[in-house]
């Protein structure tokens, strides 16, 4: 089995249709697709069964207690047979020819990531492109530039190879941004490279994941200390975790200032300049601060 597509699923029932056929119309016979419903209180468990049932051979429907999309990723690890893993959000969809894209890069069997572009679909109907950055050879540079937001890396147009989860594992003490360590954990640890072409279509929408700000505050500092895993990362790559911390508080900040939440977002300002004073340079960033007094 070359690939296997892992959709992490709770109470996305209106979407994983969507999903799961994107993957089922892919070309090959390489491939097995693996939804973990998160224990969906919704209509999830009947529409897994369903699919499981009508593609016995290419679909596999798990279902756990509610652990956080970390464990249900780390479900889809555990399950899976393919030398490359795809994650999948339940409410986007791959693109036709995702997989034929990824085919070129398995060959080398030297990449620890595979990074393609993906296109974003907003509720007004507008389609947005976004390529990924060029990673190189130099690892620490790749992390760098990941860890200071100058590129975003999105599951669903990613191809990890299985060997990357011999060493690293997705977090399950996080509910949300649990795929920003391993992410840089793998640039750090792995040689890893990137094509433009889109694969991957994700969806705009008030009720995601991406939105829920109370989440984002939970994860707290308990981020950086897992991404700066002592045991795991060389020194040169430590030495940045002030930096990242700072960045992390300034978003932070600006979810927060986005939501009116102003006296909140000033203290995560404050915090992120504390951490890395460098950070007063992020015009956008104090451009909002200041506006945070008008605005009350």
């Amino acid at each position: 089995m070359l690939f296997s597509v892992v959709i992490p699923a709770y109470n996305y029932a209106a979407y994983l249709p969507r999903a799961i056929d994107s993957v089922l119309a892919q070309s090959g016979d390489d491939f097995e697709i693996i939804v973990v419903d998160d224990g969906s209180t919704d209509d999830t468990p009947a529409l897994g069964a369903r699919y499981q049932q009508l593609h016995p051979e290419r679909v596999r429907y798990l279902r756990q207690d509610n652990g956080g999309p970390a464990k249900a990723r780390n479900r889809g690890v555990e399950e899976s047979r393919g030398e490359f893993l795809v994650f999948l959000d339940a409410d986007d969809r791959l693109l036709p020819d995702a997989l034929e894209r990824f085919r070129p890069w398995t060959q080398e069997n030297r990449w620890g990531m595979v990074c393609g572009g993906h296109q974003s679909r907003h509720p007004d109907g507008k389609i947005r492109l976004h390529a990924p950055a060029v990673l190189a050879d130099d690892r620490l540079a790749n992390f760098t530039a990941y860890i200071r937001r100058e590129f975003g890396i999105s599951n669903g147009a990613t191809l990890v190879a299985r060997e990357v989860f011999e060493v690293i594992r997705y977090p399950e003490g996080l509910r949300n941004s649990e795929d920003i360590p391993v992410f840089a954990q793998t640039l750090a640890l792995f040689d890893c490279r990137s094509f433009p072409e889109p694969v991957l279509e994700v969806f705009k929408h008030d009720d995601s994941l991406r939105n829920n700000i109370d989440m984002i505050l939970q994860a707290g500092s308990a981020l950086t200390d897992i991404l700066f895993d002592e045991a795991l990362l060389p020194p040169r790559f430590l030495a940045l975790r002030g930096e990242f911390e700072g960045r992390n508080a300034l978003s932070v900040f600006r979810s927060l200032y986005l939501a009116g939440r102003h006296a909140e977002a000033r203290y995560w300002y404050h915090r992120a300049l504390r951490l890395a004073p460098r950070l007063l340079t992020e015009w956008s960033y104090l451009s909002k601060y200041v506006r945070s007094y008008v605005k009350g």
